[in-house]
Order: C-alpha cells, then sequence, then structure tokens
C-alpha cells in the first residue's frame, strides 16, 4: 500500500435501478452507502466478478466522482462501461495520499492480477540494450535483456535482435576494438584474426596501452548516443594529425572510417527534425483487437520499432492509450524527452509529472495537431495497420491451425500460448533443459528460459525434466503465469512426468501433449519416422498427417526447443573447455596465468619447470612458485600411488 489506508466493500449482491444510478447494488445497503459516501480523494479501485476474481483496476484523482460514474446512466460515451459493469459484482478500494501514488499503485495491481478488461502489458525482458562496462579495462559492448545498477552505461531500446546485430556490426566495422567473449578474451594468447584483418588492436595481448582504448570507448560511446557527427569531427581532427605527422597510411584509414559514418547517418536520419529523443505511438484498432506501434527516434535517427497486439473488451482508444503509456514506462528504463501520442490523454500531465521525477528532467507528453510531429504520427499509424494487414495475411492461417489443433488433440482451450520443454547433456554431464515459448503460433523469444540441472547428477532425463518443470511452474503458479498447453519431447514417459508436477502444483487448467518418434514409415520419398502425439487419459497416440499444418507447427516448436537447449549446452562445455588446472591454484589469476603461459609455452611447459625456474623466468614471488611446483607434482604422485595399487 502507498501512503493511504484501504476501505473494503466485500458483499454478494445483485443489481436494481434508481433515479440517479443505471446499476446499484440490491439489498445491500451497506455497499450502497458507501458508494454515497466515497471521499474526494485519490486511489485505485478494483472491481470483481462473482467469482471474486479481480476483472477490472483503475485510478482515480477523486474516488467518489470516478467510481460513482460507473453505476450512473449517462457515462460521458463511454460505451464499454456498460459491458463492464454487468459483471461487477463487487468493489475494493485502496485511498493513496496523491494521484501520482494511484497511478504507480494501478500499474503494480494490473500486474499482480491480470484483469480481463485491462490492457496487460507483460513486464518481461521485451528490449534488448547494449551494455558497455566503461569501467572495465578493456570494455566491449554486450547484448543484455536486463538492466542493473551496476555502473555500466546502457544504450536502446532495441525491439529486436536484429537491429542490435545490426548495431554491433556496425560499430565493429568503424571502431576497432574487441568482438570476443570476455570469457575467451581472458584466456587468449596470441592475437585473432580481427587483428590481422585490423578489425581489432590486439588488447588481448597487451598490443594496445589502456590509454589509446578508451579514446576508441569514447567513440563507440558517441555511436550509440546517436552523436556520429560529433565523432566525425574528431575523427577529422585526427587525420589531420595523422597527415601533418605524414602517417599518411593511419590517416586514409582514419577518412574511410569518416566516410562510413557519414554514409549510414544519411540513410538513417529523419530530415526536417530536431535532434531530440522521441517515441512516437501510433494504433490501428479493429473490431476488438488493436495493434499498437512504438517508433524509437535518438538524435534524429529511427533506431527501431517495437509492436503490441491485444485482444480488448471495449474499443475505447483513449482508455486503451491511457492503460497502456503507464504500463510501457513503468516498465522501461529508456524514457526520452518527448513522447508523441495519436490521442489526448487524460493522463498526460501526470505521466509527465511522474516520468520527469524519475528521470531527474523535463518530459513532455505531446498530442500534436500539425506539422513534423503529425507526420511522425501518420508514419506509426501506417506501421500499425500494416503489422494488422500482415497478421491477417500470415496470423489468419495460424489461427485456423491452433483451433485446430484444440479439436484434434482434445485440448480445452485454444493453445494461444505453448511452452515446450527439451532437456540436453552428454552421459549426464553439463545437462541443461529449455523452455520456448510460442504466442499465437510464432516463437516469444523474450519469454524463453534456459536451466542448468543442479539436483541431478546422472543420466535421468526423467529426473531432470522434473526438476525443470518444478523450477518453472512453482512461481508461474504463484503468479497466475501460466500457457494454455504444455508440450514436453519424450513420449509417455516424460508425460508421466509432467503429470506428477502437474498434481505436485495442483495444476488443472493447463494443457498437456507429449511428443515421440514413431516407427519409420515408407513414402516415396524414402523412410520418414511417424510422429506421435500422446494426451493424458488416452492410451493410443495421435497421429496427424506429415504434412498437416497443425504437425509442422508442433514440429517447428519442439525443434526450437531442442535448438535452444543444444546452443546453451554447447555454450557450457566451451566454458568448461576454456579452464585450466592452473585455476585451481589459489593466488594465480588472469594475469599470472597469461604471463606464465607466455614465458613457457604452456601447461605442461609450466609443470614441467623447477621452482627455481619459476621464480627466475616466470618471475614469481618463492612462495607463489613452491605452491605451483607442489600442485603439479602432488597430482603426479597422487595419479603414480593409484596406478601402483593395480599393478
Amino acid at each position: 500500500m502507498i501512503g493511504g489506508h484501504v476501505t473494503i466493500v466485500s458483499e454478494g449482491c445483485q443489481r436494481i435501478f434508481t433515479k440517479k444510478c443505471l446499476h446499484v447494488i440490491k439489498g445491500c445497503m451497506k455497499l450502497v452507502n458507501k458508494l454515497k459516501n466515497l471521499p474526494d480523494s485519490p486511489g485505485v479501485y478494483l472491481m470483481k466478478n462473482a467469482k471474486h476474481k479481480v476483472i477490472y483496476v483503475g485510478k482515480a484523482k477523486n474516488l467518489r466522482h470516478r467510481v460513482r460514474s460507473y453505476f450512473h446512466r449517462e457515462r460521458g460515451g463511454r460505451a464499454y462501461v456498460e459491458y463492464l459493469v454487468r459483471h461487477v459484482e463487487d468493489i475494493d478500494f485502496v485511498l493513496t495520499e496523491t494521484e501520482k501514488e494511484a497511478l504507480i499503485l494501478e500499474n503494480n495491481l494490473i500486474k499482480q492480477f491480470k484483469p480481463k478488461f485491462n490492457i496487460n502489458l507483460r513486464d518481461d525482458k521485451t528490449f534488448i540494450s547494449i551494455k558497455l562496462e566503461v569501467n572495465a579495462k578493456f570494455p566491449s559492448p554486450k547484448v543484455v535483456r536486463q538492466i542493473e545498477n551496476d555502473g555500466a552505461m546502457y544504450f536502446g531500446p532495441y525491439a529486436s535482435a536484429k537491429a542490435v546485430r545490426e548495431t554491433l556490426r556496425y560499430i565493429h566495422d568503424i571502431v576497432p576494438i574487441r568482438k570476443c567473449r570476455d570469457t575467451v578474451f581472458k584466456k587468449r594468447m596470441k592475437p585473432c584474426l580481427y587483428y590481422q584483418i585490423h578489425k581489432c588492436l590486439g588488447p588481448c595481448c597487451g598490443l594496445v596501452d589502456e590509454v589509446v582504448y578508451r579514446e576508441l570507448i569514447d567513440q563507440v560511446v558517441l555511436i550509440l548516443k546517436g552523436k556520429q557527427d560529433d565523432l566525425v569531427k574528431v575523427l577529422k581532427q585526427q587525420m589531420l594529425e595523422e597527415s601533418k605527422a605524414l602517417r599518411y597510411e593511419k590517416a586514409a584509414k582514419i577518412r574511410d572510417r569518416i566516410l562510413a559514418i557519414e554514409e549510414t547517418v544519411e540513410k538513417q536520419k529523419i530530415h526536417s527534425m530536431t535532434f531530440v529523443d522521441r517515441d512516437v505511438f501510433g494504433y490501428y484498432l479493429a473490431g476488438n483487437e488493436v495493434w499498437i506501434e512504438v517508433m524509437f527516434i535518438r538524435s534524429g535517427n529511427m533506431e527501431d520499432i517495437a509492436s503490441y497486439h491485444f485482444s480488448v473488451n471495449h474499443n475505447a482508444i483513449e482508455e486503451i492509450f491511457r492503460s497502456f503509456l503507464n504500463q510501457f514506462y513503468s516498465q522501461t528504463r529508456f524514457v526520452p524527452a518527448e513522447i508523441i501520442i495519436p490521442v489526448e490523454s487524460a493522463d498526460s500531465k501526470l505521466l509527465e509529472e511522474w516520468l520527469t521525477e524519475r528521470k531527474g528532467k523535463k518530459i513532455v507528453v505531446i498530442n500534436p495537431k500539425r506539422g513534423d510531429k503529425v507526420r511522425l504520427i501518420e508514419m506509426a499509424q501506417k506501421n500499425a495497420e500494416n503489422a494488422y494487414r500482415v497478421s491477417q495475411t500470415h496470423g489468419g492461417d495460424l489461427a485456423l491451425t491452433l483451433m485446430t489443433l484444440k479439436e484434434t488433440l482434445y485440448l480445452k482451450q485454444i493453445p494461444e500460448r505453448i511452452e515446450c520443454f527439451d532437456i540436453s547433456n552428454i552421459s549426464g554431464k553439463q545437462a541443461v533443459g529449455s523452455m520456448v515459448t510460442f504466442e499465437q503460433g510464432k516463437p516469444a523469444k523474450s519469454r524463453y528460459k534456459k536451466f542448468k540441472i543442479k539436483t541431478v547428477g546422472q543420466i535421468d532425463d526423467y529426473a531432470m525434466m522434473h526438476e525443470v518443470l518444478i523450477r518453472r511452474y512453482k512461481r508461474a503458479v504463484e503468479e497466475k503465469d501460466l500457457p494454455n498447453l504444455i508440450i514436453v519431447d519424450g513420449g509417455k514417459g516424460q508425460m508421466g512426468v509432467a503429470l506428477k508436477v502437474f498434481d505436485e502444483l495442483a495444476i488443472d487448467n493447463v494443457d498437456l501433449v507429449a511428443l515421440a518418434k514413431g516407427k519409420k514409415e515408407s513414402s516415396g520419398l524414402g523412410e520418414k519416422a511417424g510422429e506421435q502425439i500422446f494426451v493424458p487419459h488416452r492410451p493410443d497416440p495421435i497421429v496427424l498427417a506429415p504434412s498437416s499444418p497443425e504437425l509442422l507447427l508442433l514440429d517447428k516448436i519442439r525443434d526450437e526447443a531442442h535448438r535452444f537447449a543444444v546452443a546453451y549446452h554447447r555454450k557450457l562445455r566451451r566454458k568448461e573447455y576454456y579452464t585450466s588446472p592452473l585455476d585451481e591454484i589459489p593466488g594465480i589469476g588472469i594475469v599470472r596465468k597469461k604471463k606464465l603461459i607466455r614465458c613457457f609455452g604452456s601447461i605442461e611447459g609450466i609443470r614441467s619447470a623447477t621452482i627455481e625456474q619459476l621464480v627466475e623466468i616466470g618471475k614469481l614471488p618463492a612462495k607463489c612458485a613452491t605452491e605451483i611446483y607442489q600442485f603439479f607434482h602432488k597430482t603426479e604422485a597422487l595419479i603414480a600411488k593409484d596406478t601402483n595399487q593395480y599393478e
């Protein structure tokens, strides 16, 4: 609760008509009196249905006026209200000190209860950021989905991995900084190919000092901030200095970098606009479906576009946008100086005040009527309409496929959200699990999850699947974040594991299927394994036609889960590969390890060295040299002892 107190009205009631109100509650005078005597103060109200489930959350500057307006015959044109109040059986109230506190609380309660009549903007890893650890010695840009308060600089937002890849490719083409991962960078002993082709200065091997590399990182920051013009000025000055010093080859390389930057900037620039950071919103409404597009403009450049699609229980676009904007900016740290919206919002000034306080600088929310900003909105509106057209062209078939799956697999509901699990390991080592999510038949990569197996040490795929499912759904049950359908790869055995988890966690409103390869069948194209689909409480598997859209979709989901699991498994194996026996010796860090290998050539060279050689050649303290020598020779002695036991 935020700075207020709670007044709760909880009575089962029915509606009657009065002179002033269309909907009041019969046989419940206590509630009628509460409605009559609501305070003229800000707060949040929660409307519930007959099952006491929260179906709508709203906030008000004046609770008395706002809540009573739902029950008045005149509703100011809000046609959706009549449909809403038909389902209302109960109302709870939370009073707050200010309307801004009510706004924050409203967002939190929508996230908690996921009401049917609210837009629910999922709080997940939607946006991708580029992270630059500017305080590190030789940093490199990283792609991340979560922003932490760790002193690093974050740039974004990017709605797609493609946009991030293009940005990083552009940076590495322009600025010769390292591309390798931190794990590789720390263990590399000689420069890679990028050094040979002049795309990296070789910080891994000490071929560039920290001051020069820091200048390159400053250039990267200018690019990520959209200040390429400032970078061009810096590079032109450097080119001039190199020319004066008669270093024409270096000057030519800088010139090529300048030309590449200017060419890219010319392609990205939105002409006749100032260099203010902006988010521009557009929408397209079709029946009870709404598509919202957000254009992220940074320093005059179109950085990326994000798309959102919602099914709504009303078509009051002002209310839809009010709720969407409040949730959108409660979930992102990327807030520009200007927010341009296509409709008037009653919360514009409140949103400005809240975001200005968060950012520590002035934020404005604008609904323009003329000029360049209107043209930007028109562009966003066209993008939203195009998203709708594409969904009708490609999404119609997927919608039909999902409906057919429901009938064919005897599901309780249309599988609008599907989660699929797979296990990957080699002889029980580096065992991992993966979960991929498909929404409306399409991958929702922001919802993908990976699990490193913690409790199973031997080869036991069933136990591993049990651990993964428990870890995933124990929290999902608490947060009411369950899918429509769960798919496990592994046939009846894994289905039994999943059913056990369903029983342990009291999950009863989610469908389950298990996939397994059947016997190979001959066809004109040779032999192909038929896919068997197991459904709970049905003794025989369901077999779909090999070319049916339903089976193709299931195969696509299962293959994506397998790909994601294998990718994570390989990542862990690579990490294990790069480990060294020296990592087990206390006091031997990255720098000293590199120095030793450079001096002795290999681990075998270090193993063969005497204590004196470690001190003289490796420049080690006597204590450290003794520990290294004893580590290797103690290990050899133990191996020899074990060998002698069996001779």
